[in-house]
């Protein structure tokens, strides 16, 4: 079969996986193997009907954040005034905490990329430059665990922040460790998995 006749194929939705968090790998590996390598995807569709890939979902990242610092500016002059930029499990350089693409779908490392939103969000959106000589990690704290030996940044984790457009999250959304009506919530419950016709 052709190329081109390939593409007008298409895809169909099987499943909503959900969130896929240290099984990501194994999960995966399951899918190659079930319906080989190429012949799969994840993809998220909101509640409109509409299929984002992973760079429009990534915009509703950078949306929200910055829809939530252009109502809490003086958390946004904290971030930029006192930390250099921020990261989210592992600590990365600042040209790699700017790249929507250095640790999503890399193998054996978590998918990390809401941190590279938040800052796009400050730098870009909000034209705020970070000052400060240390990162700040931007993510959850264990749930059940005391809050004091959270991450600094819990407070702008994904799963706090306002989607910017909730109603772009379909209804029977997934719950977890998030927030309903966060961006991890339209992450999360948007996501399906996708495989060719």
């Amino acid at each position: 079969m052709d190329k081109e006749k390939k593409e007008k194929q298409g895809w169909i939705t099987i499943g909503r996986p959900g969130y896929l968090g240290k099984n990501k790998d194994e999960q995966i590996a399951k899918w190659n193997s079930e319906y080989g390598e190429g012949n799969w995807r994840l993809a998220w569709q909101l509640a409109s009907g509409v299929v984002l890939n992973y760079e429009q979902i990534f915009r509703h990242y950078v949306e929200s954040y910055g829809d939530y610092f252009e109502h809490h500016l003086d958390e946004a002059l904290y971030l930029t005034s006192c930390f250099s930029y921020a990261y989210d499990k592992d600590l990365i350089s600042k040209e790699e905490a700017f790249d929507p693409f250095f640790l999503y779908n890399k193998p054996g490392r978590p998918n990390q990329f809401h941190n590279v939103a938040l800052n796009f969000a400050l730098e870009y959106l909000h034209g705020l430059e970070f000052k400060g000589r240390e990162p700040i990690q931007v993510c959850e704290g264990k749930p059940g665990t005391d809050p004091n030996t959270w991450p600094a940044g819990w407070r702008w984790s994904p799963g706090r922040i306002p989607a910017v457009h909730p109603e772009l999250i379909p209804k029977d959304s997934l719950s977890s460790w998030w927030q309903p009506g966060s961006i991890e919530d339209l992450y999360q419950s948007a996501k399906i998995l996708q495989i060719k016709k």
